[in-house]
C-alpha cells in the first residue's frame, strides 16, 4: 500500500517496484528555486535594512560619483534643449556651390564662376544664424544687404515689473516693449574650398566663424557689413578682406541727403576691440581697403608665428590674434590663463603686450599712491628685524606705542612683490591642472607655488606655526601670501590621487593658518573619512559646518560620516 503526504507525496514507482527518479529531479528542483528566492528575499531585506539596497549611496565615494552622474544626466539635458533650440534658428546651406566629392573643375570652368545670392527667401521662418557648409567651388556666395531686414527680437524681463502702490498715478506703467535687432546673428563658414564668401549683411554679434576651410577668401563689404571678430580654425590659404566696413563701435551718420544711406564713421580696425583670432591656420591673408585700395595688410602663419605643442596640446591648438596696433597689423600670440599671472582684462584674451601695459598701469597708481603718502608715516627700527611705520602724528607727538604697520626689514616691497607674483603663477597653472583633471601635475604646481612662497620674510614664522602642534587657534594667522589656499588645493589633489595621508597632512596644515577657510576643514575631513577614522572626521566635519552652516556638500559628507559611525559600532557589538 502507498503512503501519501500533503506536503510532500511519495514518486510513483516505475517498471518492475523502481522509483520514478524523474519525478524526484522535478521536485528537488522545484525545492531548490523555493530555498533561493527565500535567500535573495532575506539578502533584499537585509540590504535595505543596511541602506545598501542601491537607493542611498554606502560611501562618500559613491554619493559623490552617483553626485556627478545626477549633474552629467543634467547638463546632457540642457544641451538637448540648447541643441533643439539652437536647431530652430540655424539655416543650414550646404553644397551651394556643389558637393565636395565632385572632381576639381578645370581652369577652363573656373572662368564662369557661379554666384549664389543669399536672401531672405532662402531662409526658414525664425532662422537667423546662417551655417554655409560642405561645398566646393569655384564660385561666389554673397550674403546680400537684403537680410539686414530680418528682425529678431528680445523680450523684456517680465521679472522687473514695477510695484504698485494704492492711489500712485504710476501703478498703470507698462513695460518696455520688445527689443527689435535687425540682421542675421552669427556665420558660420566650415568645410569650404576655392570659394569667395561676400558679407553685405548686418550681423548682429559680430562674429564669423570659419572652419576646416581651404582656400577661401571673404570679403566684408559696405556700411551694413559689421563684423568685429573672426575665429578662423584649422584651415588653410584664408584671405579675410574688409573693403570699407565699419567697426563694430561704428555710430552710422546720416548725410543730408534723404536718399543715402548712413555713412560709416569708425571702419574695422580702428577700434582695440576689432581681432582676428587664429588656431591651426596657415598662409592666412589679412587686409583693409579705402575706396577700393589696400590700406592695411599682413600675412600669417601659425608655425611661422611659433606655435609648438606644449604636453596634450598640439602646436594646433595655440591661439594667435591679429589686429591693428599703432596703425599697422600685428598678430600676437594669446596667453592662457597661467601665464596671465592672475590678471584679467575682461572676457577677452589677452596677449603678452596687453599684460604689460596692464601691469604698467597698475605700477603708475601704486606709485601714485606711494606719492601721495609720502611724509604720512615715518619709519623706526623695531625688534626682531622689523620696523615699525608710525602715521605723521605719531611722530610729532613723539608717542611710539600706536603701531600703524610692521613690514620686514630683511626684503624690500619689490622683492615680495616679485615673490607673491611668481607664487600666484604657479598657483594659477596648478588650478589649471585640476580643472582639466590632471591631479598630479596640479600637486607639482601647488608644490612650487609653497617652495617658492618660502621665500617670503614671514616663512619662519609660518613653519613655527605649523610645526606648534596640532591644535588650531580660532583667530586666522597672518601671511603674506594665503598659503592655507593652496595647501588646501593640493589636499585636494591628494584625495582624487587616493593619498590620503598628505591629503590630511595639507588640510591639517590649512587649518591652522586658517580655521575659518572652511575648504581646507572641510578636506581635512574628507581624509580623515577616508582613512576609516569616522569619530574625528565628524568632529573636523562638524567644525566645517559651524563655518558655513547653509553648505550642503558639508552637511552630505557629515552624514555619511555618521552613518560610517554608526556600522562600525554595530560590528564592534557584534
Amino acid at each position: 500500500k502507498t503512503m501519501t503526504s500533503s506536503s510532500s507525496p511519495t514518486p510513483k514507482k516505475g517498471v518492475a517496484g523502481r522509483i520514478d527518479y524523474d519525478s524526484w529531479e522535478k521536485r528537488s528542483s522545484e525545492l531548490s528555486k523555493q530555498l533561493d528566492d527565500e535567500e535573495e528575499a532575506d539578502r533584499k531585506e537585509n540590504a535595505t535594512a543596511l541602506g545598501l539596497d542601491g537607493k542611498h549611496a554606502s560611501s562618500q565615494a559613491e554619493a559623490e560619483e552617483r553626485a556627478k552622474a545626477k549633474d552629467l544626466e543634467k547638463t546632457k539635458n540642457m544641451l538637448v534643449k540648447y541643441q533643439r533650440r539652437e536647431e530652430g534658428v540655424v539655416e543650414n546651406l550646404s553644397g551651394l556651390l556643389g558637393s565636395l566629392d565632385e572632381d576639381a573643375n578645370t581652369a577652363e570652368e573656373a572662368k564662369h564662376q557661379e554666384v549664389k545670392y543669399v536672401t531672405r527667401d532662402k531662409l526658414g521662418a525664425g532662422k537667423r544664424v546662417i551655417n554655409i557648409c560642405d561645398t566646393r567651388g569655384p564660385g561666389k556666395i554673397v550674403l546680400t544687404q537684403d537680410l539686414s531686414n530680418l528682425e529678431s527680437a528680445t523680450p523684456s524681463n517680465t521679472t522687473l515689473q514695477p510695484k504698485s502702490f494704492k492711489d500712485d498715478a504710476e501703478n498703470k506703467e507698462q513695460m518696455p516693449k520688445p527689443t527689435i535687432h535687425r540682421g542675421i546673428i552669427k556665420l558660420n563658414l566650415r568645410n569650404l574650398h576655392q570659394c569667395t564668401v561676400i558679407v553685405k549683411c548686418k550681423i548682429i554679434t559680430g562674429t564669423v566663424e570659419i572652419s576646416h576651410c581651404k582656400d577661401v577668401t571673404l570679403i566684408v563689404q559696405g556700411d551694413d557689413a559689421t563684423v568685429v571678430t573672426v575665429q578662423a580654425d584649422l584651415c588653410t590659404n584664408i584671405d579675410i578682406q574688409f573693403h570699407d566696413s565699419p567697426s563694430g563701435k561704428n555710430i552710422p551718420l546720416r548725410v543730408r541727403d534723404t536718399t543715402s544711406g548712413p555713412t560709416t564713421t569708425l571702419f574695422w580696425g580702428q577700434d582695440e576691440d576689432d581681432r582676428i583670432y587664429h588656431a591651426g591656420v596657415s598662409k592666412l591673408r589679412v587686409s583693409t581697403y579705402r575706396d577700393g585700395f589696400v590700406d592695411l595688410e599682413t600675412r600669417a602663419d601659425y608655425l611661422e608665428n611659433g606655435a609648438k605643442a606644449v604636453g596634450n596640446a598640439a602646436a594646433e591648438e595655440v591661439q594667435f590674434v591679429t589686429s591693428v596696433v599703432g596703425g599697422e597689423f600685428a598678430t600676437e600670440k594669446v596667453l592662457t590663463a597661467g601665464e596671465a599671472r592672475g590678471v584679467k582684462q575682461g572676457a577677452r584674451p589677452m596677449t603678452e603686450r596687453e599684460l604689460k601695459v596692464l601691469e604698467k598701469k597698475k605700477s603708475q597708481i601704486e606709485e601714485a599712491l606711494d606719492e601721495k603718502l609720502k611724509g604720512m608715516v615715518q619709519i623706526k627700527d623695531g625688534p626682531n628685524g622689523k620696523v615699525k611705520v608710525l602715521s605723521s602724528k605719531e611722530s610729532s607727538d613723539g608717542k611710539d606705542d600706536d603701531v600703524v604697520e610692521e613690514v620686514y626689514a630683511s626684503a624690500t616691497k619689490e622683492e615680495i612683490d616679485g615673490i607673491i607674483s611668481s607664487v600666484e603663477e604657479q598657483k594659477a597653472k596648478g588650478n589649471e591642472a585640476f580643472t582639466s583633471g590632471e591631479y598630479a601635475q596640479a600637486v607639482l604646481y601647488y608644490t612650487m607655488a609653497i617652495d617658492r612662497a618660502a621665500e617670503l620674510p614671514d616663512a619662519t614664522s609660518v613653519t613655527e606655526k605649523l610645526s606648534g602642534g596640532g591644535s588650531s587657534c580660532s583667530s586666522k594667522f597672518e601671511q603674506l601670501f594665503p598659503r592655507h589656499i593652496v595647501l588646501s588645493n593640493r589636499s585636494a589633489c591628494f584625495l582624487k590621487l587616493g593619498h590620503h595621508e598628505k591629503a590630511l597632512k595639507d588640510g591639517t596644515d590649512a587649518e591652522l593658518l586658517d580655521p575659518t577657510y572652511v575648504k581646507g576643514v572641510f578636506r581635512k575631513g574628507l581624509a580623515l573619512h577616508a582613512m576609516g577614522r569616522y569619530q574625528e572626521a565628524i568632529k573636523s566635519l562638524s567644525s566645517a559646518q559651524k563655518v558655513e552652516p547653509k553648505n550642503k556638500q558639508i552637511k552630505q559628507a557629515l552624514q555619511f560620516a555618521e552613518v560610517r559611525m554608526t556600522q562600525e559600532m554595530r560590528k564592534r557589538m557584534r
